[in-house]
């Protein structure tokens, strides 16, 4: 098997030639759009209108080891691009501090903006505070490449604890003397844990497990009920679970339930139970019990059983109940049981939305808390936290995030705009769900901006976003294609678009933009395209599909070679990601599902839409020569029309660390896009139109 690259010379990033070429290609980026820079400005100044700058999350209840209380808190401030935590004490559960005001006894103890000084991209990875609460555990990475230097501080005193660790994966204490933490290979796996005793050179760490299968990555996390720490190893299909008693920290893990192929776990300790939300019996999962003495863990009692039409996605357990996370009709919903005296689940029910398209989720940092935290949100309802009884009753407001008047003073008002979710038939008849945004009063067909995703079982959920504004109010309609790969519809809607049947995922986003089309939402040679990272990868192999569907399409950090990517078991996690898409080394049928849907191994001559792709220069997840080598091709095209931007940016694949740039490059898309949209707009629709 061989594969034609024309451009592979842009494959090595350490080349002085090519961080040239990339350097020219931004450069090349900003001249072409410079005519864009009012609306880019216009734009920023938007979304720094409307987010509350200087903000307070809401307080956070714990309980230490020694039976202290605290509010944990983060703070932003106006100008400063990172956010500072702090804790104060908690007489009372009840008494929720005011955001808005002093906390008394407040203590700061990690402000990420001091840790950021020099650093051009900086992030902040584990915060962890240790269980007798008197010491900080934090990780932070300079680079952008993810790996993380762990450090830790006397909460008492702010002194720095003489103890670093470097280059590690993720980091967590076992108990108030014992830290463990992962260490990735040379393809940035994490496949050793490690555990480290306070006070003593890293030179004397213990190696705790050891990850030999290259598919499976590993992790680790104390249990919610503080008496465990337990370890995940997980590949694309299949996982297993060890644990290990933090009151013997230095005891060897012990085995929860051997791995079998297509057999996935994950576990949560409650007690006296074990509970496992595995897919031994159904494809959507379910939910099991089994004791909590090691030599029974394997014994698995089903308190859930596994449903075509919902999917068991995890788990979290109180002192007496238990509250799934699961997704019905496409959407996240929480379930909530009562925990018996034995320790077992009882009845439950299903916390009914305020919305048809609205995300649900619970979740609270105490395992003996009283009642139930609710986060709600939706496309247009910015998100909410509310406290009620364990029914989902008595709701308590604690926050809604707040959305600031524009620029001009206009506030943000709910009602003015819409969302629905319509069915999009696919090539095969299957109904592909659609959600849309819009402003109440743009009327159809408009310009369209169609987001695409699909791949690892990753849900389109609905959310609230302050930047999406600037594309609805200049009439802008917004779309989310939930296509198969994705896990909007459960474990099979992710199978029908994997591994050979992955071509699925692309006619799937081709049909709803026609849908789109066709139904008279998006009108016609107005409709653009938008993705990142695999989903670079859905909208790449869309415009090869279909390029006279969409008049723009903007790519972040796309997968775009997947080929390449692919045969080159030296890259970063090439091995546990041919899971996802196929080996095509040791499978010719892998090889030729793959080279035939590659964006950057199928541009064809004719017609093409404009294109802006990014890219991140110490991306270790998608190298930065794949939008590079896409872009190389699009513009070689005999007779070639669309212009094909390409703008490298700093930092990893998460873009910009630092909130300002991060809406300075998220200002420059949309504009782009705006733009080739006809929609360029300064002024803003109001309620009236």
């Amino acid at each position: 098997m061989t594969v034609a690259d024309p451009y592979a010379w842009l494959d090595d990033l350490n080349d002085p030639e090519v961080v040239a070429h990339l350097d020219a290609e931004t450069t090349y980026a900003d001249t072409r759009t410079a005519h864009l820079e009012p609306l880019r400005t216009r734009i920023y100044a938007e979304i720094s209108a409307r987010t509350q700058q200087t903000d307070l999350s809401v307080p956070d209840y714990d309980v230490d080891s020694t039976g202290r209380a605290w509010w944990y808190v983060a703070r932003t401030s106006e100008g400063s691009d990172y956010p500072v935590y702090g804790r104060a004490p908690a007489p009372s559960r009840d008494a929720v501090p005011d955001i808005d005001a002093p906390i008394p006894g407040e203590q700061i103890f990690l402000d990420v903006n001091a840790e950021a000084v020099g650093h051009e991209v900086f992030s902040l990875g584990d915060l962890d505070v240790s269980p007798h609460g008197d010491l900080l555990l934090f990780t932070v990475d300079a680079t952008g490449e993810e790996l993380y230097t762990v450090r830790f501080r006397n909460l008492a005193t702010g002194d720095e604890l003489p103890d670093v660790i470097e280059d590690v994966s993720s980091a967590c204490w076992i108990d108030d003397a014992h830290i463990a933490y992962t260490v990735t290979d040379d393809a940035w796996r994490p496949y050793l844990l490690r555990r480290h005793a306070l006070g003593t050179p890293t030179s004397a760490d213990v190696d705790m497990f050891r990850e030999d299968d290259e598919r499976f990555w590993l992790a680790a996390g104390r249990s919610g009920d503080d008496r465990w720490l337990v370890i995940d190893s997980a590949s694309k299909a299949s996982s297993e679970v060890r644990m290990v008693d933090v009151r013997t920290p230095t005891a060897e893990p012990v085995l929860v339930a051997p791995r079998a192929e297509g057999l996935e776990y994950s576990v949560e300790p409650a007690g006296d139970q074990l509970f496992v939300v595995h897919n031994a019996n159904h494809p959507d999962f379910e939910l099991a019990c089994a004791p909590i003495d090691d030599g029974h863990w394997h014994e698995w009692l089903t308190v859930i059983e596994g449903r075509d039409d919902v999917r068991v996605l995890d788990v979290t357990a109180y002192a007496d109940h238990l509250v799934v996370a699961v997704r019905r009709d496409g959407l996240p919903r929480v379930l909530v049981l009562d925990r018996d005296p034995d320790g077992t689940a009882g009845a439950g029910s299903v916390l009914a939305g305020d919305a048809d398209l609205e995300t649900l989720a619970a979740a609270d940092l105490l395992y003996g808390a009283d009642r139930l935290r609710l986060h709600r949100e939706s496309y247009v309802e910015p998100a909410t936290i509310v406290e009620t009884d364990w029914s989902g009753g008595s709701p308590r407001l604690l926050r809604r995030h707040p959305v600031l008047p524009d620029p001009d003073g206009r506030p943000y008002d709910p009602a003015d705009y819409v969302q629905h979710r319509l069915w999009a038939p696919a090539a095969d008849g299957v109904l592909i769900p659609v959600s849309i945004v819009s402003r109440r009063d743009t009327a159809w067909p408009a310009p369209c901006l169609l987001y695409g995703y699909g791949a690892y079982e990753t849900s389109l959920d609905p959310a609230f976003s302050i930047s999406r504004l600037s594309l609805l109010d200049r009439g802008v309609v917004v779309a989310y294609a939930h296509v198969r790969g994705g896990g909007e519809l459960g474990r099979s809607w992710y199978a029908q678009g994997r591994l050979e049947a992955k071509p699925t995922t692309f006619s799937d986003f081709v049909s709803v933009g026609r849908f789109l089309v066709d139904h008279g939402v998006a009108a016609a040679s107005r409709l653009a395209a938008r993705g990142a990272s695999a989903g670079g990868l859905t909208v790449g192999a869309a415009l090869n599909l279909a390029p006279d569907l969409f008049c723009a399409a903007q790519v972040g950090v796309g997968f775009l070679d997947p080929l390449t990517a692919m045969l080159a078991e030296d890259l970063p996690l090439t091995i546990t990601e041919r899971d996802e898409w196929g080996d095509p080394l040791a499978d010719p049928q892998a090889f030729a599902t793959i080279a035939g849907y590659s964006p950057y191994g199928n541009v064809a001559p004719g017609p093409y839409p404009d294109v802006l792709a990014t890219a991140a220069l110490h991306d270790q997840r998608v190298s930065a020569s794949e939008p590079a080598k896409w872009v190389a091709a699009l513009r070689a095209r005999p007779e070639a029309t669309g212009e094909a931007l390409l703008r490298v940016e700093m930092g990893g694949h998460q873009g910009a660390t630092g909130r300002y740039q991060a809406w300075r490059d998220e200002a420059y898309e949309l504009a782009w896009l705006l733009d080739r949209l006809g929609a360029v707009s300064t002024t803003l629709k109001t309620a009236s139109g």
